[in-house]
C-alpha cells in the first residue's frame, strides 16, 4: 500500500479520517476563521505545526488544480471557432463530383470517408453532406433513390458505385443529359418524334405499357424516364403532374399514381346482368376503337365549338347541347370548365372574365349563366334592344319614303295615274317614270304647233335638226330638284302646251 501522496503527507502520523472529515478551507483566512469558530471544542483544535503544514499544502494543490481546470468563456468560444474553421477547410478541400470524374468514384469516396473519419462526422449527416458535391445529374439520381438509401452511409456508397459502373458500361444511354439548353431541346425532340403524348383520353394502361416499351427501344434508363414525363403529358394530365410533382420522385411512383388517376375500373363478371354478356364483351374488345372515337369527338368539339352569344341565344338549349357533347367524350367537370371560355362570344364573352373568379365547378357555372342570360332581366334587355332595332329601321325607311311621298303628293293630276301604275320604289325611278310619261303625253297633245322662235333657239344652240327633247332630259339631270320650277320648257323644246312642261313635277 502506498504510504505517501503527492503532497508528501505521512499517513502513519495522522489518521486519514481526520483529513476526510476536516477538509481544508479554500484560503488561509477561511481556514483560521473556521479554526476560531471551532475553538471551543478541544477535540478539533490542531496546534501541531505538522498538521498546519499539511493543510496548507493541500490548499495550495487544490487552488492549482482549479486554476488548471478553469477555462474562460472567451477561450472556449475561440477554440470552438477554430474547430469549425478546420472542419470547413477540410470539407472545402473535397472537389465537386463531375460526370467525367465518375470513373474514379472509388477514389473520391475514399477521400470523403477519410475526411469524415478525421472530423468524427456523424453518420446520419454524411449522406446529406456528400450530396452537396453532386452535379445536376447526380442530384436527380439521389432524389429518385433517397427513399431506398434512407440515410445509410454504406448503402449510399454501394448504390453510388453501382450507378457509376452502370453509366460506364452503357455510355450510349446517357447521350440525352439535361445539363444544357441544347441537350434539353434534343431530349424534347426525341420525345416528340418517338413517343405518343397522353392527354387523358384513351386507355391509360395501354399508353403506359407502350411508352415503357419505347423507353427500352431508345435505351433510356429510369432517371431519363422520370425526366421525360413532363414532355409526355399534355392538357389535363400535365396539370395533374404539376399538382403532384412533389410526390413523384421515381418512375415507379409516377406509374402507380398515374394508373390510380386515369385508369377506369373494369366491370367484373358478377356485375354483368345475364343476357348482356355478349354486349359487354363487344364493348371491352372495342375499347381501343371507343378511345379513338372519343379522341376524335373531343378534337371536333374543340375545333368547332357550339358558340353562345349571351342574350341573343337560348341559354337552356345551348347548355343541353353542350352537356350532351361533353358526355360523349366523358369529360369531367374540371375539363368542361377548363374549355368553356372558347364557347363564349359577344355578351357572354364579356360576362365571363368577372364571373370566372367565382365559378369553380360546372354546376356553379350552369347556375350563373342561366341566371345571367335566362332571367327576366335578360329578356327585358333583349326586348329593349329589339325595340331599338325596330325604331331605327322605321327611321331609315321614313328617310327614304318621305321624299317619294312628297313627289307623289305634289305631282299634277294628269301624271298621277300613269306614275302610280308603274309603282316606283325610289325617288330616281319616280322621276324617270314621270319624265317618260310627260314626254309621251306631249307627243299625243292636240296642239303640236312649233313656235318659230323656239326652233331658232334650238337650232342656234345645237346646230342640228330638232328631235325628241333628250337635251332637255340631260339638262334636267344636271340641276338640283329645287331648281325645276325655274326652268322653262320652251327654252329647249317647241311650243308644246303649257300642261306638259317639266315644272309640273314640282309645284
Amino acid at each position: 500500500m502506498y504510504t505517501s501522496t503527492r503532497s508528501q503527507l505521512n499517513l502513519h502520523t495522522h489518521q486519514i479520517s481526520y483529513l476526510l472529515y476536516y477538509s481544508p478551507p479554500r484560503t488561509h483566512n477561511s481556514f483560521h476563521h473556521s479554526s476560531n469558530q471551532t475553538g471551543n471544542s478541544p477535540s478539533i483544535q490542531f496546534t501541531s505545526p505538522t498538521i498546519m503544514s499539511t493543510s496548507q499544502t493541500i490548499l495550495e494543490l487544490s487552488d492549482e488544480k482549479k486554476t488548471e481546470d478553469y477555462i474562460s468563456p472567451v477561450e472556449n468560444k475561440s477554440n470552438l471557432q477554430s474547430l469549425r474553421m478546420q472542419e470547413k477547410i477540410a470539407l472545402q478541400s473535397i472537389h465537386k463530383l463531375m460526370t467525367k470524374e465518375m470513373i474514379q468514384i472509388d477514389q473520391w469516396l475514399s477521400v470523403l470517408c477519410k475526411t469524415f473519419e478525421d472530423l468524427a462526422y456523424p453518420p446520419l449527416h454524411r449522406v446529406l453532406q456528400a450530396t452537396t458535391y453532386f452535379n445536376d445529374e447526380l442530384q436527380m439520381w439521389y432524389e429518385t433513390t433517397k427513399h431506398e438509401i434512407n440515410n445509410d452511409w454504406s448503402n449510399f456508397c454501394d448504390r453510388l458505385k453501382q450507378y457509376a459502373l452502370d453509366r460506364q458500361m452503357n455510355p450510349s444511354t446517357w447521350n440525352h443529359s439535361l445539363s444544357t439548353n441544347n441537350d434539353i431541346l434534343s431530349f424534347e425532340y426525341l420525345i416528340g418524334t418517338k413517343f405518343i403524348r397522353y392527354s387523358g383520353i384513351g386507355d391509360a394502361k395501354d399508353w403506359l405499357l407502350q411508352t415503357m416499351n419505347q423507353f427500352k427501344q431508345c435505351g433510356l434508363r429510369r432517371l431519363e424516364q422520370l425526366q421525360a414525363i413532363p414532355f409526355l403529358l399534355v392538357d389535363t394530365t400535365y396539370l395533374w403532374h404539376v399538382e403532384n410533382i412533389d410526390l413523384i420522385v421515381s418512375f415507379e411512383l409516377f406509374s402507380k399514381l398515374f394508373l390510380q388517376k386515369f385508369t377506369c375500373t373494369p366491370l367484373q363478371p358478377q356485375d354483368i346482368p345475364y343476357g348482356d354478356t355478349d354486349k359487354t364483351l363487344s364493348v371491352v374488345t372495342g375499347s381501343s376503337f371507343t378511345s379513338h372515337l372519343q379522341k376524335t369527338i373531343a378534337d371536333e368539339i374543340i375545333k368547332k365549338p357550339t358558340y353562345f352569344r349571351g342574350s341573343k341565344d337560348d341559354v337552356h338549349d345551348w347548355l343541353d347541347k353542350l352537356e350532351q357533347r361533353f358526355k360523349m367524350v366523358k369529360w369531367s367537370d374540371e375539363q368542361t370548365l377548363q374549355y368553356i371560355s372558347i364557347y363564349l362570344q359577344d355578351d357572354a364573352q364579356r360576362w365571363w372574365p368577372q364571373a370566372s373568379s367565382v365559378i369553380k365547378t360546372w354546376s356553379s357555372f350552369t347556375e350563373a349563366v342561366t341566371h345571367a342570360f335566362g332571367s327576366t332581366e335578360a329578356q327585358q334587355l333583349a326586348f329593349e334592344q329589339l325595340k331599338w332595332y325596330k325604331q331605327t329601321l322605321i327611321k331609315i325607311l321614313l328617310n327614304i319614303m318621305i321624299p317619294l311621298w312628297n313627289y307623289v303628293k305634289n305631282i299634277k293630276d294628269s301624271l298621277k295615274l300613269h306614275v302610280a301604275l308603274q309603282d316606283p320604289k325610289t325617288t330616281d325611278l319616280f322621276l324617270l317614270i314621270a319624265r317618260k310619261v310627260e314626254d309621251a303625253l306631249s307627243l299625243t297633245s292636240p296642239n303640236n304647233d312649233i313656235h318659230p322662235d323656239h326652233v331658232t333657239v334650238n337650232v342656234a344652240t345645237h346646230s342640228k335638226p330638232l328631235t325628241r327633247p333628250f337635251i332637255q332630259q340631260q339638262s334636267f339631270r344636271k340641276f338640283p330638284q329645287n331648281t325645276f320650277q325655274q326652268l322653262s320648257g320652251q327654252q329647249f323644246r317647241p311650243n308644246y302646251p303649257h300642261t306638259t312642261r317639266m315644272e309640273i313635277l314640282l309645284l
